[in-house]
């Protein structure tokens, strides 16, 4: 009797160590799923980031097109302004006398500011023009680190987040049926059957041992009363 008493509580302690091991294992799943939330966030607050350069960099860029048109016109304008005063120097060496030689150094001189001025927007439109490729290069960037991130994120929602939780899921699954009755698949397993080590909820077996049906629900291995001893798991 001591024998199959301490062959009893092995058979117990067995179990006892393979659901400690099951809760084990499903606590670090929980505890990779809960690492891979937080990357998927992360990810997701960096995605917000990149969006918000996304769309200041689109500011930067309309206005500096916006800016550039106007340098343009006010270039082509200053074009069209030194084409008449030429014409009208030609017109005043021609027709004036020496005291309209005074008015076509005055003009001369209007044409020399205007020539500057066109020359400095000139120089304003190359800078601008610069930074204009710059920004479109760091847009180029971020478009292209947006589609890295973007497809990260899908990845993770896509693969790892479903896979996690099913398996998860289904580990539970095999948790709680490991600790149902195999009869009635209800009540937890609280008695154990000495002859054959198999474990039933108690309501299950004093019911076979009511209507003398003494057979292992299990295996079909004939037992007594005695040979019924309650567990706990």
């Amino acid at each position: 009797m001591q024998t199959q008493n301490q062959h009893l509580l092995q058979q117990v302690a067995d179990r006892d160590d393979f659901n400690i091991k099951l809760v084990s294992d499903s606590v670090k799943m929980k505890q990779a799923y809960g690492s891979l939330l937080s990357e998927k966030h992360m990810l997701q607050k960096q995605l917000q980031h990149i969006n918000s350069s996304l769309e200041s960099s689109k500011l930067k860029i309309t206005g500096g097109e916006e800016q550039m048109k106007a340098y343009v016109a006010q270039a082509m304008k200053s074009s069209s302004e030194n084409r008449h005063l030429a014409i009208s120097l030609e017109r005043t060496m021609l027709e004036l006398s020496d005291t309209a030689e005074k008015e076509y150094k005055c003009l001369r001189s209007t044409a020399g500011s205007a020539e500057k001025e066109y020359e400095i927007n000139q120089k304003k439109l190359a800078e601008l023009k610069m930074e204009l490729e710059h920004e479109r290069s760091e847009r180029r960037k971020l478009e292209k680190e947006y589609e890295e991130v973007k497809n990260e994120v899908m990845e993770l929602t896509s693969e790892n987040e479903e896979t996690t939780v099913q398996k998860l899921q289904d580990e539970i699954k095999e948790c709680k049926a490991i600790l149902k009755c195999g009869v009635c698949f209800d009540r937890p397993k609280e008695v154990v059957i000495t002859k054959c080590f198999h474990l039933f909820c108690s309501p299950c077996i004093q019911r076979n041992l009511e209507i003398r049906h003494r057979k292992c629900p299990g295996c079909g291995t004939p037992f007594g009363q005695n040979d019924v001893r309650e567990v706990k798991i």
